[in-house]
């Protein structure tokens, strides 16, 4: 399910670092992938959890024109994250590479258009996203524990016990999941979130069961309050 981490101060790091290393321009670039099942084009800084499970997140950023370059920005960010995964013993590459080693983190797409710079990374677990959240300083998306599995799984792992679960109604309206719902669940995808501040979270799929005081925004989006909270989607 993740490590606990502290959540750090400087929460705009990677941005400001940026500001310095790139020059002045404007224009769209990138691999313009999608993240899986629902295709994840986030307006703001959020995770986003695939239909299979795999992990993802999005910083979304306000940028000045003055200083930013697509050139610049990419450049950057390959070798930032390039230089990440050796670190970690991985190989030296910022992209993942069809049928080659899943990287610990990898730039997906990312693009600088009207004023907004916005970057979606692709990581090889929770583990891996927590540890990339807490060295770069991602304060919006940075949350204590993270883990995906199937909602049988996370039965067995006891996520689910004790666990106040409420379906999505009718705009914000919600009613009680009983304990035979609850337990005729399996193979849908369920993510355990604890964290200290709210957080924005997609999923690949419609969101069926979520802890109650998660707030539905739409029907693969939530915005998941401070504390310990299940989201199960299909």
């Amino acid at each position: 399910a993740g490590r606990r981490m502290k959540r750090p101060v400087q929460s705009r790091y990677r941005w400001k670092a940026l500001a310095a290393a790139v020059f002045c321009g404007l224009g769209l670039w990138g691999c313009q992938g999608q993240a899986g099942g629902y295709e994840f084009q986030p307006e703001a800084s959020s995770i986003y959890v695939s239909q299979e499970g795999k992990i993802f997140s999005a910083t979304v950023e306000k940028y000045d024109k003055e200083y930013y370059s697509q050139s610049g920005l990419e450049e950057f960010l390959s070798a930032q994250v390039a230089d990440y995964n050796k670190s970690l013993g991985a190989a030296q590459l910022g992209y993942n590479i069809e049928g080659g080693e899943t990287l610990p983190a990898a730039v997906v797409s990312c693009s600088l258009e009207e004023g907004r710079a916005s970057v979606i990374y692709e990581y090889a677990d929770s583990e891996s996203f927590l540890k990339f959240a807490e060295e770069f300083h991602d304060a919006d998306n940075q949350v204590s524990t993270l883990g995906t599995g199937t909602a049988s799984a996370a039965r067995t792992a006891g996520w689910l016990s004790g666990t106040d679960l409420v379906k999505p109604g009718s705009g914000e309206a919600v009613s009680d999941a009983s304990e035979q719902e609850i337990g005729r669940l399996d193979d849908e995808m369920t993510v355990l979130v604890e964290t200290d501040h709210p957080v924005l979270l997609e999923t690949g799929g419609k969101i069926r069961y979520m802890t109650r005081g998660v707030s539905l925004q739409e029907k693969n989006r939530v915005q998941i309050p401070e504390g310990r909270h299940i989201i199960v989607f299909q």
